[in-house]
């Protein structure tokens, strides 16, 4: 049996399709595929335009037309910080379903960091932890201890919103890093999280699997799924003193990343160095898959 989930976010729309085994405890992909939809970039004043809305629609409306070539016997639609922290959310979600005849389900801030930890958790053994997904408008960081979510936090900074907000040009300035450390480092004391030192830390989504794919580009022997504290303090350092060399890998890694990525190093670093933690492992699955698992085949037998 097949089934659909497409993932509604700041900057990509993406159909995963799976093929589930009849009792619904075994899973592989079977279509993955992402639409640049860029729709952080049709928020202003805090809320998305009638020409995103637009663009939301057309984009999931391709998804399921893809999805329906493999005939599943279901298709979930969820969005997560984009539709989430505008102010005419309920609007725009009602008339995006209107446009594309669908159903959206708006993940909580809750719901997207326990969903990862699902997803996460189904092929990655986490014990003792700090799990981090950098989205495009948010970044969610979810403490791990004896393989249990216990605390988690939506940060309102991911790596698309930090580089609308911090930097000026293609890649931040030294300056301009900085300040996206220091917010991270803000909202991390706010919400109760920056006591805590872990000695590992596990990462989800695009923007992780990316700066792994350029650690292992740039250094010789390296893991894209593994990075250790001093590979990312390296990155650090080629960002700005090899900022051709930088460029390149990404350009070669995930072109579409150009602008954030270095975004996305600024408050993967600053988690690094506040959690005081030692390496990082990039897992196979997250919150779509997390969404699969709890909500998709709880009840499939």
């Amino acid at each position: 049996m097949n089934y659909g989930v497409i993932d509604v976010g700041s900057n990509t729309v993406r159909l995963c399709v799976y093929d589930v085994s009849a009792d619904g405890k075994k899973f592989k992909t079977i279509m993955n595929r992402k639409t640049m939809a860029g729709l952080a970039s049709y928020v202003r004043d805090g809320k998305i335009s009638e020409e995103g809305i637009a663009v939301a629609a057309e984009s999931i409306g391709k998804c399921l037309k893809r999805a329906s070539y493999l005939k599943p016997v279901r298709v979930d639609v969820f969005a997560t910080a984009v539709l989430r922290n505008i102010s005419n959310s309920a609007q725009a979600i009602a008339a995006i379903e209107s446009e594309a005849h669908c159903s959206i389900v708006l993940l909580s801030e809750e719901d997207e960091a326990h969903l990862g930890f699902v997803g996460a958790s189904s092929r990655d053994a986490m014990e003792n932890g700090v799990l981090i997904d950098i989205g495009g408008g948010s970044s969610e960081v979810t403490l791990i201890v004896n393989s249990n979510d216990v605390m988690c936090a939506s940060l309102p900074v991911g790596s698309l919103s930090s580089y609308k907000s911090h930097v000026s040009d293609i890649l931040p300035t030294e300056e301009e890093f900085s300040s996206i450390r220091r917010a991270v480092r803000d909202l991390l004391d706010a919400h109760g999280m920056a006591e805590h030192r872990v000695r590992r830390l596990f990462g989800v989504g695009g923007s992780i699997r990316a700066l792994a794919g350029v650690n292992a580009l740039m250094l010789d022997g390296a893991s894209e799924r593994d990075m250790a504290h001093e590979d990312a303090d390296r990155l650090v350092c080629d960002l700005f003193e090899r900022r051709r060399a930088f460029l390149d890998a990404v350009l070669h890694v995930s072109p579409e990343r150009v602008h954030t990525i270095a975004c996305g190093l600024a408050i993967l670093i600053e988690l690094f160095d506040d959690f005081d933690a030692s390496t990082l492992h990039v897992c196979a699955n997250g919150v779509r898959e997390g969404y699969l698992i709890d909500r998709m085949l709880k009840n499939v037998h």
